[in-house]
């Protein structure tokens, strides 16, 4: 039977490889470009030698190393999908040094590497985290093949300290696992050596986190859990203390039940029936804890980022985006794609949170916000929120994605020792460095700067006198930020869509004329939708319109006062009129508008 399942746990563990690679790689890809952006790795010996300044420092240091490969999502999902097998192998390894070679051995190997695969579905569980658990179990591989008890003894005392400074709190999990290869493995000890060992581990796991906290800031919580397994430090990570005891239950639970395990009849058909219950458990896992919401919104993040305009749109063609910070990179990329004045209203909309979110004490939104006012012109207001998020970063880490905005509105903004200061540091990473070198190569060369075209905009547009940036007025700033530089499109069609998404149609009817000069060849649909409206409403005829509105739309407003007035409600309305202005109106964005025009019918 050995010899059947020689090859076959390999291909097992080959094929959970490819599972996990084309999980992340495909379906989970933009939760790793999240991770990536809030991580800066640095090939300097400073960063190296603050990260080993504190327990854990090495399992974060290789953490993070390998974290910045997600920049490529399938470099990304190849790192991880070869961690979690050689999680698994280990496993396995421990299962047959300690007497369970049974092939019931083999599925139930996967389950601390699908409980961390589950696990790491969370954006702030970090590879920190795997990473330490294998720093702390390779050295348990390692005791198997001391044969002196003396040495053994000698080792554990050792790896004990390293293990701590290395890994950080699951430094425990190896006086675990020597006490179980001594129990079942070697088997030689005497009373005394077992007592000497068994002093030395509970000794080790309750005096190095206790000293730890004399000499470093750090709450005690956070030296026995360790520092760097989840983003959220003051969280403690109980989550993955099932994971940690699943490394030493599984053996143990198969060693002990060896002998009832080599009484098997059917030993192939129980191998089958085991690899579906691990397969079912693996699908409920997995199913738990995988966010495809939040999936979604990292993806028009992303999009965003890179400035992928179609592929936004594309994405909200095929669902439409019902969260307020993919509402904002859907509008962006409708601007930019010249269909905002037209399209904004066939997708739904939340009101002014979906055009320019307020700004929140977190890592994630103001990053998107940054981007909406970056495009704008509002430079320092980008670099503000920019900054807002890499500050609020709970692990206390800097953000490539931040860092590289910052130093970019310092050098449009003419700043350029600022700007130099952190492209200096960008030019310590991996996936940076190229883009920091040639933004260096800009300092204080205008030539290079008129090459790229969004600099050359963004320098036109931008607010070059100081201001005081008002979050409760945005609709003054987008005036101001107009009539800073008439030209700026954007402006106007975001101060625009602003008062139609408050419903406000008198700032709307008095800011319109201000695009005249704009280039626009006809009045935008939703444009023309709310000017009708606002006509009708305020007593006028509809022969008498002082704005060019097109007769489909009239006739579709005449259609839609019928059906209102008639006692329609949102439901039945929405398959006719749910994509023009009137029924954001009428049934979303808060409060309805009252309908008092005179019949046009």
């Amino acid at each position: 039977m050995n010899k059947i399942f020689k090859h076959f746990d390999w291909c097992l563990s080959l094929v959970f490889g490819i599972m996990i690679f084309v999980f992340f790689a495909f379906f989970y890809r933009y939760h790793l470009l999240y991770q990536e952006q809030l991580q800066l790795f640095l090939f300097t010996s400073y960063y190296l030698s603050d990260l080993m300044g504190r327990p854990g420092g090495l399992a974060d240091y290789f953490g993070t190393f390998f974290t910045q490969f997600y920049y490529y999502p399938l470099a990304g999902a190849l790192c991880i999908a070869s961690f979690l097998v050689l999680l698994q192998l280990v496993v396995k390894r421990l299962c047959n040094k300690w007497g369970a070679d049974s092939p019931m051995v083999l599925p139930f190997s996967f389950v601390p590497s699908i409980l961390m695969w589950a696990l790491l579905c969370d954006e702030n569980y970090l590879l920190t985290a795997l990473l330490a658990i294998l720093l702390t179990m390779i050295p348990s591989l390692l005791y198997l093949k001391i044969k002196s008890s003396s040495i053994r003894l000698i080792f554990v005392v050792l790896m004990f300290p390293l293990l701590y400074w290395f890994a950080g709190g699951v430094f425990w999990i190896f006086g675990i696992l020597c006490i179980l290869s001594e129990w079942f493995y070697f088997k030689q000890l005497s009373k005394l050596t077992w007592g000497v060992l068994l002093i030395v581990i509970a000794g080790s796991v309750m005096f190095y986190p206790l000293i730890s906290g004399l000499f470093l800031q750090y709450p005690e919580s956070q030296l026995w859990w360790g520092i760097s397994y989840n983003r959220y430090p003051v969280v403690l990570p109980y989550s993955i203390l099932v994971v940690w005891v699943s490394i030493a239950l599984v053996p143990l639970c198969f060693v002990l039940m060896r002998n009832r395990l080599s009484k098997l009849k059917y030993p192939r058909f129980t191998v089958v029936v085991s690899i579906v219950l691990v397969s079912v458990f693996a699908f409920f896992a997995l199913k738990s804890v995988i966010d495809w919401r939040k999936e979604e919104v990292m993806a028009y993040d992303y999009y965003t980022r890179v400035k992928n305009w179609k592929k936004i749109i594309d994405m909200a063609n095929r669902k439409d985006p019902d969260t307020p910070l993919s509402v904002t990179c859907l509008n962006l990329a409708l601007y930019k794609d010249g269909a905002m004045g037209n399209s904004m209203f066939r997708y739904f909309q939340n009101g002014p949170e979906g055009l320019l979110p307020a700004f929140q004490r977190d890592f994630t939104s103001p990053l998107i916000a940054g981007e909406v006012y970056y495009h704008l012109g509002f430079l320092n207001t980008s670099m503000r929120y920019s900054f807002e998020a890499m500050e609020a970063l709970p692990d206390n880490k800097k953000s490539s994605r931040a860092m590289l905005r910052i130093a970019e509105v310092n050098l449009l903004n003419g700043e350029n020792k600022v700007a130099e200061k952190y492209l200096r540091i960008l030019q310590h990473t991996l996936f940076y460095n190229e883009e920091a070198t040639r933004m260096l190569e800009c300092l204080g060369d205008d030539r290079k700067i008129k090459g790229r075209e969004e600099w050359i905009h963004l320098q036109k547009i931008r607010m070059k006198s100081d201001f005081l940036f008002s979050e409760n007025e945005k609709d003054q700033m987008l005036g101001l930020l107009f009539v800073n530089n008439q030209s700026n499109k954007m402006a106007f069609e975001y101060l625009m869509a602003y008062t139609l998404l408050i419903k406000d149609l008198d700032h709307f009817v008095q800011y319109f004329p201000l695009g005249k000069k704009l280039g626009y060849r006809e009045i935008p649909a939703h444009y023309q939708e709310a000017l009708l409206f606002y006509w009708i409403n305020t007593g006028h005829g509809i022969n008498d319109l002082p704005w060019s509105i097109d007769s489909p739309v009239i006739q579709n407003y005449i259609n839609f006062s019928k059906a209102l007035a008639a006692g329609a409600n949102a439901n039945s309305l929405y398959r006719g009129f749910s994509q023009t202005y009137w029924y954001y109106l009428q049934f979303s964005g808060g409060d309805r508008v009252d309908y008092t025009q005179k019949p046009i019918y």
